[in-house]
């Protein structure tokens, strides 16, 4: 509750100069850079900005897919060709529109999250749709994005949890080195 207090707290020119910072980030990153397919979530209620990263990402002529819920406890991405393929969905969370139908299941994940540690753990929102998706996508490379702040000691994990193996803060790269 603390984390998500002091991101609704950020100033909208704060979130817009991190979210350049975590663009030039990732597209920085060899992964990225590999990648035909880039997956990735669209920012809201003070998440980590990825909006540059989408445009970006379009402008590079990569393939694009959000995530839409599609079922209770089902999430899958859609590619998209434009920021106006996208409108407010499940709990106003910007997804694809419904004419936006190819499935996406491989490609460079970019997952947001509540908190992180240096160990690669993620603590999600508690819905468990990311773990899900990547139990039954394992080969995707996943890369977790969030402020410093979001950087703990030690965040709780369950069996299910699924590590990001880069996390990207305004400040630094964190890799899994296991």
């Amino acid at each position: 509750k603390e984390i998500l207090s002091k991101r609704r707290h950020l100033g909208e020119e704060i979130c817009q100069t991190f979210g350049r910072q975590f663009a030039e980030r990732i597209v920085g990153l060899d992964e990225y850079k590999a990648a035909d397919t880039i997956l990735c979530y669209a920012s809201c209620k003070g998440e980590a900005d990825t909006w540059k990263l989408i445009e970006k990402a379009l402008e590079d002529g990569k393939r694009v897919a959000l995530p839409r819920v599609t079922g209770p406890a089902e999430m899958h991405f859609y590619k998209i060709t434009s920021m106006k393929d996208v409108a407010p969905g499940y709990y106003d969370i910007p997804e694809p529109l419904e004419n936006c139908q190819e499935e996406v299941f491989e490609g460079f994940l970019v997952v947001p999250g509540t908190a992180f540690d240096r160990q690669m753990h993620r603590m999600g929102y508690g819905g468990g749709f990311y773990d899900r998706f990547l139990e039954k996508h394992p080969g995707i490379c996943r890369v977790a994005v969030g402020f410093s702040f979001q950087i703990l000691p030690e965040v709780p994990t369950e069996p299910t949890d699924i590590r990001p193996q880069v996390v990207v803060t305004e400040e630094k790269i964190y890799r899994d080195m296991q």
